[in-house]
């Protein structure tokens, strides 16, 4: 949020620099993110046009004659609208405009421009100009416009966090500051001009949709017309960041940016009888709203119509058809609060965001409405002339009452550490707004609306020992007796997990619990624990796979053109089995891209053959033998994908994720994805591994290359081998090789097999006769022959 310091000064008397201010107002928990200048600086003045003539070497330039009070000046324009007697602000060589450009005298067509007539845009007054500005106030040449119009006056960037909605008004900015100097604020006191006439004649209000807006007030107003706004009012809206419009509806910003509170202004010419309805969405139904997009609601809006049209989504952004214009004349105003989860929700599922759902989302004042409109139709007719009916409708019928806490002096000492005086203690929270009773123990604190972040005895808490200065507090380090006995066996398994999955290649991720119950289903075909009350559409259930959060991991990357990638997760999932819930914590394990890729040697990528072997590595390492077996789940490609078991029990799953998985997330390349039981993985846990005996005579290693038809399970020739003879050691595969020379529809495994005999050295001759006698048997029993 931009807060310019000069709109601070009207609120409260600043007797500080701005250095020091921002520096309070940081370390009171309102950081000041920047002190800047958003307009334009140097030597810029009023000047007369006395002189205006066509150029005479361009047919579309004027080349302008102008005095600044001590001498003439030429300067060339392609704007027709200038003419002689006009007073215009110039700047001189070496001044800077609002975008940072510098002014240079230029020859333009053999004519020197000496001076440049400003533009509201230039002078960072409007985000776009199409012409000279003319000045409309009664001036004399050669007045410093930039202190004329307070152009030099620094600008706060703020950073507001959620918890303080009252901050983000300037009202509320000016009360930190006040409480921070010690000084009074100095709040508004708006008049207004009434004919009699009361307004219940012109404007009627009817809330069907309580729970979405509590409360709505509505009001008439005769305007003196729409058009440009004054200087001043444009300097505020562009010092906060806002883009001025017309005079109309740059008071209703100038209004939010004051209060906090945001508040809208309806053409009453489009408001069928002045009739105001509250009422819920119907899904389906559609809005053009200010922004020019066609909307279609969701249901869950609040919105704003005349019993037929929708005028607007209430705290979100008006419709295009009841939206003020040129030819406006007549106002109905709105000053209403609107539910902060109902705003968010609605922001995020019609993916609106405004000035007004950022204020109303995190919880505006439901009791400032007679000060607002008051306000409102006090700054209406400050810029737009005219007058309004007399009072205004307020329909409330929920009223929102204050909180009253309770402060306890033993639990303010102990929590902060320090003792603050008691009349510090009554003088922060009175001058913060609170209304403070005391007696012996502590204080009674009723909270004012204005913070509805304040609920509990730790929020008072803070706000004295922000206010107070935590810097005056003497740190001290906490003692804390050890009581419990340090991690149990299963912390440190889980420890261990993650050190394995780190030393095998992987990153750890952290990802929320939450997913979308709409992916879950369109992917694996599961139906999710569905949330009560999501915070967002997004996340409106609980994770049934850790998948879900990795694979967000991956697309995250792809779109950043990280391609090779490895992530682990160690962390609970959630489901619904045998009529009751569950958690369960697994370890999920994700790759795709290269195995290496910073090896430029290594072309592999990754693939279900290595994603296994990190499995069985983890293993190993936790004394774990894993088995894996051909699987039967849809969402993972056939050929690809295996269940995991351990001592017979089904421990995990393994696969490359189906097309679906790449399409939806926009991946190009294979993704593998692995999720084992932790708990199952414990329970069968040794930490003390078995260390065989070394054999003391040599062994003897015999290979075999046997062709097998396409989808044959090696395991079982492995088992078959292993299980020969007991002089077999060992059994593994050394090569697969699916190249050319092969009969169509197989592949080529070699196999090797190691003997040892544990009292002597086996012969060349009697491992060739026991191999070859047990390949011709796996001929037999498999169907299979040898490649050689």
């Amino acid at each position: 949020m931009q807060v310019p310091v000069e709109w601070l000064k009207e609120l409260v008397d600043i007797d500080v620099s701005v250095e020091e201010l921002a520096h309070r107002l940081t370390m009171a928990g309102v950081s000041v993110e920047r002190i800047f200048n958003p307009f334009a600086s140097g030597k810029i003045v009023s000047a007369r046009v006395v002189e205006v003539r066509p150029h005479p070497n361009a047919e579309k330039l004027r080349v302008c004659r102008v005095f600044d009070g001590s001498g003439y000046h030429t300067t060339i324009t392609s704007d027709t609208n200038v003419k002689e007697s006009d007073v215009v602000v110039i700047a001189f060589p070496g001044s800077r405009f609002a975008d940072g450009s510098e002014v240079r005298q230029t020859s333009i067509r053999g004519v020197l421009s000496e001076v440049v007539m400003c533009s509201l845009q230039e002078l960072g007054l409007e985000e776009k100009s199409d012409h000279v500005y003319i000045v409309e106030e009664d001036i004399d040449p050669g007045v410093d416009m930039i202190r004329h119009w307070r152009l030099d006056e620094p600008v706060l960037d703020l950073d507001i966090t959620p918890n303080r909605p009252d901050c983000l008004g300037i009202i509320g900015l000016a009360r930190e500051v006040a409480v921070l100097l010690g000084k009074e604020l100095k709040r508004p006191e708006p008049e207004t001009e009434c004919f009699d006439e009361p307004v219940e004649r012109f404007v009627s209000v009817h809330i069907e949709d309580v729970e979405g807006c509590p409360r709505y007030c509505a009001a008439y107003v005769r305007s003196g017309g729409v058009k440009d706004s004054p200087v001043w009012m444009k300097r505020r809206l562009m010092a906060c960041g806002i883009r001025p419009i017309n005079n109309v509806v740059d008071a209703s910003n100038y209004v939010m940016l004051l209060t906090g509170h945001p508040v809208h202004v309806f053409d009453y010419s489009k408001v069928k009888d002045g009739k105001i309805v509250v009422r819920c969405a119907r899904k389906g139904e559609r809005v053009v709203l200010l922004d020019e997009r066609l909307y279609e609601l969701t249901g869950i809006e609040t919105l704003i119509t005349d019993g037929e049209n929708i005028l607007a989504i209430g705290g979100v952004m008006g419709g295009r058809d009841s939206g003020v214009t040129s030819e406006t004349k007549e106002l109905l105003l709105e000053v209403a609060y609107f539910d902060p989860v109902r705003i968010r929700r609605t922001s995020r599922a019609l993916n609106v965001r405004s000035d007004a759902s950022h204020r109303f989302e995190r919880g505006v004042d439901p009791n400032d409405a007679e000060f607002v409109m008051k306000l409102l139709i006090h700054t209406i007719q400050q810029v737009a002339g005219g007058s309004s009916a007399r009072g205004f409708v307020d329909v409330y019928p929920r009223r929102i009452e204050r909180k009253t806490v309770r402060l306890r002096r033993e639990r303010l000492r102990r929590v902060l550490g320090a003792d603050v005086p008691d009349a510090e203690v009554v003088r922060i929270l009175e001058s913060l707004g609170m209304e403070v009773g005391s007696d012996g123990a502590g204080w009674n604190v009723l909270v004012p609306t204005h913070r509805p972040d304040i609920s509990i005895e730790e929020d008072l808490i803070e706000e004295v020992g922000r206010i107070f200065g935590y810097e005056k507090i003497q740190a001290e380090v906490p003692r804390i007796l050890a009581l419990a006995g340090g991690w149990n066996d299963y912390q440190r398994f889980r420890r261990r997990v993650k050190q394995l999955a780190q030393a095998c290649g992987f990153n750890e991720a952290v990802n929320l619990s939450f997913c979308k119950s709409a992916t879950v289903k369109q992917l694996i075909g599961q139906e999710p624990l569905k949330l009560n009350n999501p915070m967002i559409e997004d996340m409106d259930s609980l994770r049934p796979s850790l998948l879900f959060g990795l694979i967000d991991c991956v697309a995250y990357n792809v779109r950043r053109q990280n391609r090779d990638l490895k992530f682990f997760e160690v962390a609970k999932i959630y489901g619904f089995e045998d009529g009751s819930m569950f958690e369960r914590e697994k370890l999920g394990l994700i790759a795709s891209g290269k195995l290496e890729e910073d090896d430029y040697t290594d072309t592999r990528n990754v693939s279900l053959l290595w994603l296994k072997g990190v499995i069985e590595e983890i293993g190993r390492h936790l004394n774990l033998f894993f088995e894996f077996e051909p699987a039967d789940i849809d969402w993972l490609t056939p050929g690809r994908r295996a269940e995991i078991y351990l001592n017979g029990q089904k421990v995990g799953y393994m696969g490359m994720l189906s097309r679906k998985f790449n399409e939806l997330y926009d991946i190009k390349t294979e993704v593998y994805f692995a999720e084992l039981d932790m708990q199952t993985m414990f329970e069968n846990y040794n930490p003390v591994p078995s260390i065989p005996t070394v054999g003391a005579f040599p062994y003897v290693r015999r290979d075999i290359s046997l062709l097998l038809p396409v989808g044959s399970r090696a395991i079982e020739i492995l088992n078959f081998l292993k299980n020969s003879h007991s002089f077999v050691e060992k059994v593994g595969v050394s090569d697969v090789y699916t190249g050319k020379g092969l009969p169509e529809n197989t592949v080529s495994v070699t196999f090797y097999v190691i003997y040892r005999a544990p009292d002597r050295s086996l012969t060349d001759e009697e491992v060739n006769q026991l191999f070859e006698e047990t390949i011709q048997k796996v001929e037999q029993t498999f169907k299979v022959r040898r490649r050689f």
